[in-house]
């Protein structure tokens, strides 16, 4: 029964497009000392990175009631996780026969694949991030929150016609360089985050590839909020200090939003623990009762990353590239293919 789970686990984790957990160790306890900043506050100064494995948002429903993985399923899914991404092919998969078609779509190395051996890897035995509701998984919906996800779902990424992603460029969020929504917890090929702290403020700049990243500016004290009808994409984020723990409001998102469905109610809380020399404990509660029947909380362990390698890049992103166009004009051919199959086959 145990080894069902784990493939169940491996299929689910790797089908999703997120690599399963390499892992030696539970979450983080608290009390670990932390260096403080010359004002006395605990240093999250640094570059932070989720590694290049990952846990799975949600715990898959084979694993019902199992928060951790054993010892034994830790072992079976490192075997698992070196024999299909340990090659020097597209995602560290083996390559495929040289100078064939295959080889050359493939041409990407460990570099650019998550689980590199170069890779520092986060260290957690948690079966979904999601650690309230006990059952990791995100809480039922409302009403509303069902029809948002099943529009989202409508406009599925290899959807053409009307009502999909390829319908107007608008829907395109990846090409329009929109940036990374919040919170900032997915990625296959980034993750990376750069804190830098100073009295009354701390700034943070989150790497997401293509998709352009972000910049936040976090006053912390006691701030004024802004004006309600001020909307925002990343939300407005005022910080305060509860001990050793920077908690983070973030309100007035816009109505471009759209996270699990959450749009301008979307309410975060997140909460910053430095719990050792290179871990930096995340968590983020997620509120919207328009979306959600409850609260829940997700917890993203961070390590530090070498301050002198300086591995975080700028987000480049190119708005108007011939991508764009390209997916667009396929579709409209595809529709016109259609529409002429229709017209012949009556």
């Amino acid at each position: 029964m145990r080894v069902r789970h784990l493939a169940a686990l491996a299929t689910f984790v790797i089908g999703a497009g997120l690599l399963a957990v390499i892992v030696s160790g539970q979450t983080p306890g608290s009390g670990t000392a932390v260096s403080k900043t010359p004002w006395g506050e605990p240093d999250l100064n640094g570059i932070w990175d989720v590694g290049y494995v990952f846990t799975p948002m949600e715990r898959p429903k084979e694993l019902a009631g199992k928060e951790f993985l054993t010892e034994e399923e830790v072992v079976a899914l490192e075997k698992e996780h070196a024999a299909k991404f340990g090659g020097d092919g597209a995602g560290g998969r083996a390559r495929a026969k040289r100078g064939t078609e295959e080889d050359v779509a493939g041409a990407y190395n460990q570099v650019f694949s998550r689980g590199g051996a170069h890779e520092k890897v986060i260290r957690t035995k948690r079966t979904s991030l999601i650690v309230d509701p006990p059952d990791g998984r995100i809480p039922p919906r409302t009403p509303e929150g069902q029809k948002r996800v099943e529009d989202s779902r409508r406009n599925a990424p290899n959807e053409a016609g009307p009502g999909g992603i390829a319908d107007h460029p608008e829907e395109r969020v990846n090409d329009r360089c929109t940036g990374t929504i919040m919170p900032f917890i997915k990625g296959v090929s980034s993750g990376a985050r750069r804190i830098v702290q100073s009295k009354g403020l701390v700034s943070i700049f989150m790497e997401d590839g293509h998709k352009g990243g972000a910049f936040r500016i976090i006053p912390v004290g006691n701030p004024p909020p802004l004006a309600p009808r001020i909307r925002q994409y990343h939300g407005d984020s005022r910080g305060r200090w509860e001990g050793d723990t920077l908690v983070v409001e973030v309100t007035n998102f816009s109505d471009q939003t759209n996270f699990e469905g959450s749009g301008e109610n979307l309410h975060l809380t997140e909460r910053y623990t430095r719990t050792g020399p290179d871990l930096l404990t995340y968590r983020i509660t997620v509120e919207d009762p328009t979306i959600f029947t409850r609260p829940w909380t997700i917890e993203l362990p961070l390590t530090k990353l070498d301050e002198k390698a300086n591995q975080i890049y700028e987000s480049a992103c190119h708005e108007g590239n011939y991508a764009l166009t390209s997916i667009l004009a396929g579709a409209r051919a595809l529709e016109r293919e259609k529409a002429a199959l229709t017209r012949t086959s009556r």
